[in-house]
């Protein structure tokens, strides 16, 4: 039942032509009527981590607003499973339920994300299914949580997300969403989640010189400006960030394979429309825990059309001129000995 039920869902993640998205502003007003019936689109970084994206009826209850399957993306730069995988897919369908509650909340961006990792996901194709649910919405935003289950009901992350409404999304970058979204799955698709992101790491971060605490930041790995992580805010997708603040706080720490994440913090200062510099900081040692800190810097900030983005010659661009200005996201995240 298991081999079938992720059969049917690969073809579903066939390359087609977009469906219309009723939580998108530019799709047809969202009515009583029409709240849930349709799905909304998936872009770039939903397809990469395979996820399928659902509407949502009430918003208010648990209601499934998504599924993923687990494969070789759903491994971290040693190799094991990570939830990580799961936060574009938690971050989009935690704005789903917020939509669904409030339909006139329509522009919305997420400026907090909180994932706690209660079990690591397969990687065995195993379809996962995010459950989630608003808490409280006014007209600025909102606050919702979600779960990400297994077939037998085991829950691997526990997420919450505040969002905040802005300003309507820049001519072209919904165009550009879409072509992204509908661009087939390759070979080079099928990889571990640090090499789908593009992370490039300093030659300091090899694991033999990886300190055990740190009184400052320390640069750690670069992710190029691939314009396939731009959400349809023309804007790089917040899973996405998530997924590198995860990835550099493991790069930081010594012995990453004898840890395992607990949770991470997210707080999104700004928009991020370029490659992304990390540095970090180990706040704390200890034979239970380790904390870390993460900065992100992004050398463009300004959203607008991607396709009027010069392309970034990386990694030869110098991303250091991105540490001047003031971080894009910062993140803590809290590890845990390994089980």
């Amino acid at each position: 039942m298991q081999e079938r039920q992720r059969l049917r869902y690969v073809r579903e993640m066939a390359p087609s032509t977009p469906s219309v998205d009723k939580s998108s502003p530019d799709a047809e007003p969202v009515t009583a009527a029409s709240r849930g019936s349709g799905a909304p689109t998936s872009g770039r970084v939903e397809r990469l981590m395979r996820t399928r994206l659902r509407g949502a009826v009430d918003g208010t209850v648990p209601e499934c607003t998504g599924s993923m399957v687990t494969g070789v993306w759903c491994l971290d730069r040693e190799g094991r499973p990570t939830g990580l995988t799961a936060a574009s897919l938690l971050d989009q369908t935690l704005a789903t339920s917020i939509r669904a509650a409030a339909p006139e909340l329509t522009w919305m961006v997420t400026t907090e994300l909180q994932l706690n990792f209660l079990e690591p996901p397969p990687a065995d194709g195993t379809v996962l299914e995010a459950w989630t649910r608003s808490g409280f919405v006014d007209p600025r935003g909102g606050v919702s949580f979600g779960t990400l289950r297994g077939p037998d009901g085991r829950e691997h992350v526990h997420a919450v997300g505040w969002f905040q409404t802005v300003g309507p999304t820049p001519a072209g970058a919904l165009d550009h969403f879409h072509r992204m979204g509908a661009l087939p799955l390759g070979p080079e698709s099928d990889v571990a989640l640090d090499k789908l992101l593009g992370m490039r790491c300093p030659p300091s971060s090899a694991a033999d010189g990886r300190p055990a605490n740190t009184e400052g930041l320390l640069r750690g790995p670069d992710f190029p400006a691939v314009d396939e992580f731009m959400n349809r805010n023309g804007t790089v997708h917040g899973g996405a960030i998530t997924k590198m603040a995860g990835l550099a706080a493991q790069a930081a720490i010594p012995v990453p394979q004898n840890f395992d994440l607990q949770s991470l913090r997210m707080v999104f200062l700004r928009p991020s429309t370029g490659p992304i510099a990390t540095r970090a900081r180990i706040r704390h040692t200890g034979r239970s825990l380790y904390i870390v800190d993460v900065e992100l810097f992004s050398s463009r900030t300004t959203p607008g059309n991607p396709a009027t983005h010069a392309p970034d010659n990386f990694p030869g661009a110098d991303l250091d001129k991105a540490f001047e200005s003031k971080p894009v996201a910062q993140a803590q995240a809290i590890f845990r000995p390994a089980r």
